[in-house]
């Protein structure tokens, strides 16, 4: 138990984040069977995260020996931690069902993947008979759904690795059901079939309820200013704003106040550490890359947890990415691949999945298939224009390690890239672009101008 409390937990909360919703449904059971949804390798230590401190070592999932064996410290780990009911997959399920009826006979628990595999993200299949026959000889036994939304998109099969995303672990009622063993099966997949689809419409109304807050980008290249701006725009916000940057700050009518701290943060802090660390452009894309899809996740926890009235964002995920295309793929770069990258990584792709565009940039297809193209578009967007020569002695009058970007060439590339990003950006939201080499109270009086006019 002391592994799971004092590492196996903090982990999965340090690099994937888990919100659990519902766990008072497990608290008070003596054993239960939780069946949930099936699409990654994080699913059983997600659900583990879940349990009451004194279910841990009670409760054992029931696992596809062939799933783990690769690699094989995935294998020994999960041994160890969860002393599963191994299924060799292909082979008769009687062995196994009456390996899972020892555990309950011992008072024990199990944790069930009724659909028998990984399925398709978002998708749930039919559940074996198994989960039906186990439920009808234990009618005494709840059974409890609980899905799982995010580890399709951290650890999907198609990746070697896991990405630092956040998850939710939603815990329904407690079901006892009778009757015959196809039928319990049915009806326990139309439950959790249930509380997926409630769970998802709850959080589209979070989303698009009325207390959005209203979001502005301020973008431009190293050394605009940018930070700078945005931080004193929140600063300077009425009721509750939030400052999105190289630190997460929130105020109350200009007050800096606590703030609830979210892990992601500090993940995306360590992640954006790695990208600047890095010597060449070819080894910044993909911690860069990584620490954008967590800002862009960071924006939606803020929504959710702070629920400020306005947040202000040193640069933006999705224009940050459009913007950067040219320092790759200069060659492709221009105002029509500009507006379908948009909306490709906006999620409005639809039409788009033959175009060239993805052939060109092969990132794109990447982050639609792992549905990783879901990012905020901001409500206003201020493009500080600054001449690269301007921001390169502003960059280097800082002290700091020069990143691999920050040179005259490069940021003169970034700068042109940055102004067709807000072209095509005037018929998606409101823009306005700032002469950047101003000095700062005038840039940040002319930015607080330009947000304060939003209602006229």
């Amino acid at each position: 138990m002391a592994v799971h409390l004092f590492l196996v937990r903090p982990l999965m909360r340090l690099l994937f984040g888990v919100n659990v919703v519902g766990r008072e449904n497990i608290e008070g059971l003596d054993r239960f069977v939780i069946i949930a949804n099936h699409n990654s390798h994080l699913d059983i230590f997600l659900l583990f995260a879940a349990l009451p401190a004194g279910q841990i070592t009670r409760t054992h999932p029931v696992a596809a020996r062939d799933y783990f064996e690769k690699p094989k410290i995935l294998f020994k780990a999960v041994q160890f931690l969860m002393q599963p009911v191994w299924v060799t997959r292909g082979e008769s399920g009687l062995g196994a069902i009456k390996e899972m009826q020892k555990r309950l006979d011992a008072g024990h628990s199990l944790i069930i993947f009724p659909e028998g595999t990984r399925g398709e993200p978002g998708k749930l299949e039919e559940f074996h008979a198994g989960i039906g026959l186990l439920a009808r000889k234990n009618s005494d036994v709840p059974v409890i759904p609980v899905y799982l939304e995010g580890p399709e998109r951290a650890f999907p099969r198609e990746v070697a690795f896991p990405l630092p995303l956040w998850n939710h672990v939603t815990v329904g009622p407690p079901q006892r059901l009778q009757g015959e063993s196809h039928d319990i099966a049915d009806r326990l997949h139309d439950h959790l079939k249930a509380l997926a689809d409630e769970e998802q419409a709850l959080r589209q109304r979070r989303t698009e309820g009325p207390h959005r807050p209203y979001c502005v980008a301020v973008i431009g290249i190293d050394g605009s200013g940018k930070s700078t701006v945005s931080k004193r725009l929140a600063g300077a916000s009425q009721g509750e704003s939030c400052f999105i940057g190289d630190n997460l700050e929130l105020f109350k009518d200009g007050t800096l106040r606590d703030a609830q701290p979210l892990v992601t943060e500090q993940v995306r802090k360590w992640m954006s550490r790695q990208a600047k660390a890095t010597k060449d452009l070819a080894h910044y894309k993909v911690p860069k890359l990584a620490e954008l899809l967590l800002r862009d996740q960071l924006l939606s926890q803020v929504e959710r947890w702070y629920r400020p009235d306005a947040i202000f964002m040193d640069g933006a995920p999705l224009l940050n990415m459009a913007g950067w295309a040219i320092l790759y793929h200069e060659e492709y770069f221009n105002a029509d691949v500009c507006a379908k990258a948009l909306d490709i990584l906006c999620g409005r792709d639809g039409g788009l999945q033959k175009d060239p565009i993805f052939a060109q940039f092969p990132e794109l297809r990447l982050m639609s298939r792992l549905n990783l193209n879901h990012l905020h578009l901001p409500d206003a967007v201020i493009f500080l224009d600054v001449d690269p020569d301007v921001s390169m002695t502003r960059i280097t009058s800082r002290g700091e390690k020069v990143q691999a970007h920050e040179d005259v060439a490069k940021l003169t590339k970034l700068q042109s890239a940055y102004r067709l990003v807000c072209e095509v950006l005037e018929s998606r939201c409101r823009v306005c672009r700032l002469e950047g080499n101003k000095d700062l109270e005038t840039l940040v009086s002319e930015a607080h101008s330009f947000v304060a006019s939003r209602e006229d």
